[in-house]
């Protein structure tokens, strides 16, 4: 079922465009985030949804109710901000209990509810501690808890990990996805990180120069980019320029030749196009008896070990390729030997070019 319908939505600041006619429907339940570079519009289309922006066309809808020009306060959505924008002054129960106190909630009523959420949060032995002497995962969950305080219909989230450090936003990922699942929340997050939203997401809005590139859950729009631009922000790949030399052949940069399943290739763009191959797709050999047409030749010319997984930088002749293995899978691996690269047809994938708009 789908609550959230947003169509033909348009934000123009002056002559440009930061929302640009999109068209989009929400998942009853599900966490959706919208992923994309600084500057592509994922913000603001956020701030429209919550009300925070009016739209300069297109309409917003929820439970088939046209909320386009309805007031933030009156769309009954709770929101987290980037900045979390809690009260200093104020207490954790004093922060949650805040959004029931503005709807003149009866007392003993926020009381009940405030302890809940305390639970919830794992949070029960603060509800008197100053916010301003929290953890940051702490705060976090606090800002959570106050947006769902009044049983919100939709939850929106701003980026609200970018001030966590690496491993604390990583556990805060988990926690949000696993209260969501367990509240049944329709959720909209924002974010640039795409590994936050592979981690979370029931379904990914990839956004670009504030259009929507590819809708799709997250594997699939890993698996199966349609364009460039997609394959490029989502997650590490390899996306060399080709020509097309026949039903399933296609030219590399340095003058060679790979087969690909002739699926893939008539369902490349059948102008500019490039080749996508992710790293774990390929294969690394120190020697092989029979190339055959899919196994290049090249050396390794730098190496990122980060423990449980490596990645070698190979050079080929005419272009480089990453590859994704492990210590175990290659023991003697070393800058500047020679190693041979296998490509699978079936994971040579063929995209349309980046193209200028």
């Amino acid at each position: 079922m789908t609550h959230l319908t947003l169509q033909a939505v348009t934000k123009r600041f002056h002559t440009a465009y930061a929302v640009d006619h999109v068209d989009l429907a929400v998942p009853d339940g599900k966490l959706v985030c919208f992923l994309g570079p600084s500057g592509c519009g994922k913000t603001t289309l956020l701030r429209i949804i919550a009300g925070l922006e009016t739209p300069s066309s297109g309409t917003v809808a929820f439970a088939g109710r046209d909320l386009t020009h309805v007031p933030a306060n009156q769309r009954d959505f709770g929101m987290v901000f980037q900045s979390l924008a809690l009260f200093p002054h104020m207490t954790v129960a004093q922060n949650i209990a805040y959004p029931l106190r503005l709807r003149r909630v009866a007392r003993d009523t926020q009381a009940a509810r405030v302890a809940e959420l305390l639970d919830l949060i794992q949070l029960p032995h603060m509800a008197d501690r100053p916010v301003s002497r929290l953890s940051g995962g702490q705060r976090q969950r606090v800002a959570i808890a106050r947006a769902i305080a009044s049983s919100p219909k939709l939850l929106l989230l701003d980026e609200p990990l970018s001030a966590l450090d690496a491993k604390l936003r990583e556990a805060m990922q988990v926690e949000i996805r696993l209260l969501q699942q367990r509240l049944g929340i329709t959720t909209i997050m924002v974010t640039h990180d795409q590994r936050e939203a592979m981690t979370m997401a029931d379904e990914i809005v990839v956004m670009e120069k504030g259009r929507i590139a590819q809708v799709g859950k997250p594997l699939d729009i890993y698996r199966n980019p349609v364009s460039e631009f997609v394959a490029d922000f989502i997650g590490l790949g390899n996306i060399l320029p080709v020509t097309l030399d026949g039903p399933d052949r296609i030219g590399l940069p340095g003058g060679q030749q790979i087969i690909v399943d002739a699926a893939l290739r008539t369902s490349g763009a059948a102008g500019d196009v490039r080749l996508l191959i992710r790293p774990e797709d390929v294969s690394m050999r120190a020697a092989v008896a029979d190339p055959g047409p899919n196994v290049l030749a090249g050396k390794v010319a730098f190496i990122r070990d980060v423990g449980s997984s490596l990645e070698a930088t190979i050079d080929c002749a005419g272009f480089t390729l990453t590859a994704a293995t492990t210590p175990r899978e290659t023991p003697d691996l070393q800058v500047g030997m020679p190693i041979f690269a296998e490509l699978p047809p079936h994971a040579c994938k063929l995209i349309a070019a980046r193209t200028a708009h």
